[in-house]
């Protein structure tokens, strides 16, 4: 048994031309683009934040720096990776843990950070000791902040 179909109508009908449609897709693809792009940058800054805290922790020896991502861990849940989204509690910790010596270690991310990041602004001027950038009001977030806004514009 055989038997043929024959379709002279398309199944959808379209109305008008194809470039709205075609128009409509394409801004749609530019917006996934963009976002795309933004997370790009906004995950490469994390990372190198991340390196940036990495080397200012390698300077208090291998085996502190591996105790304190233990710790960070085992105690409270926060994965390397994860401190740049959690960078409050972060700070937290490192106040606990360091006291006064934790201005000092958010010294050194943040010249560490600017030193990965060649933006014209500086998170930190060279010649400013701590107290000086306390006295700024420059808080430790506030310059992680506003170096990832820079660092995305570029981007």
């Amino acid at each position: 048994m055989s038997f043929t179909i024959n379709r002279q109508e398309s199944l959808i009908q379209l109305n008008g031309d194809n470039s709205s449609i075609s128009q409509n897709f394409t801004e749609k693809m530019d917006s996934a683009k963009d976002k795309n792009s933004k997370e790009s940058a906004s995950k490469q800054f994390d990372n190198l934040l991340i390196e940036s805290i990495d080397e200012a922790f390698s300077l208090l020896g291998t085996s502190v720096k591996n105790e304190l991502y233990l710790r960070l861990e085992v105690n409270f849940n926060m994965e390397k990776n994860d401190i740049p989204q959690r960078l409050e509690e972060f700070l937290f910790i490192l106040h606990r843990v360091f006291n006064l010596g934790a201005s000092r270690l958010e010294v050194k991310f943040l010249k560490n950070l600017d030193a990965k990041i060649p933006i014209d602004s500086k998170c930190i001027v060279e010649d400013w000791s701590v107290s000086t950038w306390i006295e700024k009001d420059m808080s430790f977030i506030k310059a992680v902040n506003i170096k990832r806004q820079e660092f995305l514009k570029t981007e």
